[in-house]
């Protein structure tokens, strides 16, 4: 995968800094190497950061992680304490499995929360509904 993303455009440098400039989650309940590869795959998802700074043009990405990556101007960056920028974390990981994503609300992802799959999800992979709800995930119900 760093192979597949260096050939895109990322540097050592930057993989570097995502794979490990973010703190493990704690307790670690899986292993540190899919943990690793929960975040390359999340990283892989955007553009290199030099390509990304290039397109002004460019809309906003319509990502649930949006709202938690809108603070990497440097000003935010610096405005933090240390003990701030040791614990901040632009994708907030689940506290169970890795995964850069969680349910709102909760530390977990709907994953490790138990959450069942959606009933109406299309594909061979369909997303979890929240357990209150009406058995179809926030995407399928908002259509």
């Amino acid at each position: 995968m760093a192979t597949v993303m260096m050939d895109a455009g990322w540097s050592a440098e930057q993989l570097r800094h995502v794979i490990t400039d973010r703190p493990l989650p704690h307790p670690v309940r899986t292993s540190v190497g899919a943990i690793i590869a929960a975040r390359l795959r999340a990283a892989q998802a955007y553009p290199p950061p030099a390509t990304a700074a290039d397109r002004h043009d460019a809309p906003p990405w319509d990502e649930p992680h949006a709202a938690a990556t809108a603070e990497r101007s440097s000003m935010g960056a610096s405005a933090r304490s240390v003990p701030e920028a040791l614990t901040y974390r632009a994708l907030v990981e689940c506290a169970g499995c890795g995964v850069p994503a969680t349910a709102p609300g909760e530390d977990l992802c709907p994953a490790c929360l138990g959450w069942p799959l959606c009933r109406t999800c299309p594909g061979p992979t369909p997303r979890r509904a929240h357990p209150d709800g009406d058995g179809r995930c926030r995407t399928c119900a908002s259509v």
